[in-house]
C-alpha cells in the first residue's frame, strides 16, 4: 500500500500537469474588430469597424498582427487570464489585450496616443 501511495504522488501531477497544458506549437489566430476609440477619457463609435488579425503560437514569445494587408511583429506575454501583444515603434508603443472573453483593448502611447476597444473571436 505504501509503494502504491508513493507511486501515485509520482504520477498524479504529471497526469494533471499534461491535462491543462496547451499544446506547444498551437496556432491561435485572433480576428478582431474596433468599434470604439477613446481620447481623454471619451469613446466615441468607431462608424465602420476596422478589422485587424492577431496572431500567436503556444510556447513562442512573438506574434503577428495584420492590418490591410501590412503585417508587423509583435512581442507576446500571457497575463491571468488573457494574452497581450506589445508592438514597440519609433514614437512609442501599442498594446493589444485580448481576454478570456474576447474583448479588445488597445492602448497607444507617444505621440499617437489613443485607447480603442473591440471584440475578437479565436480560431
Amino acid at each position: 500500500m505504501k509503494y502504491l501511495a508513493a507511486l501515485a504522488a509520482l504520477l498524479l501531477p504529471a497526469v494533471v500537469q499534461a491535462t491543462t497544458q496547451n499544446t506547444p506549437g498551437a496556432e491561435f489566430v485572433y480576428e478582431c474588430q474596433i468599434e470604439e476609440i477613446c481620447k481623454s477619457g471619451k469613446c466615441t463609435p468607431a462608424g465602420t469597424p476596422k478589422k485587424i488579425m492577431l496572431k500567436r503560437v503556444e510556447g513562442a514569445s512573438k506574434g503577428t498582427l495584420s492590418v490591410d494587408g501590412d503585417v508587423a511583429e509583435l512581442h507576446v506575454f500571457k497575463g491571468l487570464g488573457s494574452y497581450e501583444f506589445l508592438q514597440i515603434t519609433n514614437g512609442g508603443s501599442v498594446g493589444y489585450t485580448i481576454d478570456e472573453s474576447g474583448t479588445l483593448a488597445i492602448r497607444a502611447t507617444g505621440a499617437n496616443s489613443r485607447n480603442e476597444r473591440g471584440t475578437c473571436t479565436v480560431s
